[in-house]
């Protein structure tokens, strides 16, 4: 028991050490073997609790959307009685932490540059995705909805690689607005209703304080 403890902790230790190197340094330069260094450990260990750097970048966004999550659920539960107002909500949240700090955009820039989000973060927003379906009493055969998928990620990915690189601009609020009504849109929900999901996600949000919560660090 005490020698999974010790474990434990040093996994800890690893994965917060590794956000600090991520926020400072940026995701590029970033290595395996800094994280060794300043953690002082071998870099064997460093692969044994994370296989990869990108596996630790993966952590990083889910317990970032886990922890968007459990603060909705405590401080607005109420918006989970619709899916899309609640992944609407989380997402406002998501990038306004993301995109108002210029260390947080550098490293979400520079995993989109490397990789799709597709690859990170596909069974969470796949299993928030069927609920759309669920909900609003949609068929749609499986291989259709894997395509959906498939374009909402690579819209969302082309889309915040411009709007980083300065060459599209868009207002937070509305930016938000537009990459979480493309889907409703494939699965041809009503559009007056996927704008006033929108619309009411915006109060909600403007109502909280989520300043607790970090992406890195």
């Amino acid at each position: 028991m005490f020698m999974y403890r010790k474990g434990r902790q040093k996994k800890e230790e690893i994965y917060n050490i590794a956000k600090r190197l991520l926020y400072e340094q940026g995701f590029e330069k970033t290595t395996i073997k800094q994280i060794a260094h300043v953690t002082n450990a071998p870099v064997s260990l460093i692969h044994y609790y994370f296989k990869t750097k990108d596996e630790i970048i993966k952590c990083v966004y889910q317990d970032f959307l886990a922890s968007i999550r459990q603060f909705l659920l405590k401080e607005a539960p109420s918006v989970f009685a619709d899916t899309i107002l609640a992944h609407a909500v989380l997402s406002r949240i998501y990038y306004d932490i993301i995109l108002q700090d210029k260390n947080n955009s550098r490293v979400y820039y520079e995993v989109l540059r490397h990789k799709s989000n597709y690859e990170i973060l596909h069974q969470p927003i796949v299993d928030i995705y069927r609920h759309y379906i669920k909900e609003n009493g949609i068929e749609l055969a499986e291989e259709l909805f894997q395509a959906y998928v498939l374009l909402d990620f690579g819209a969302r990915r082309e889309l915040f690689l411009k709007i980083l690189e300065g060459k599209l601009h868009l207002p937070l609020t509305e930016l938000v607005s537009t990459v979480n009504g493309l889907f409703p849109r494939l699965l041809k929900i009503d559009q007056q209703k996927i704008d006033r999901i929108m619309q009411e996600s915006v109060s909600i949000f403007s109502a909280l304080d989520y300043s607790s919560i970090k992406f890195l660090i």
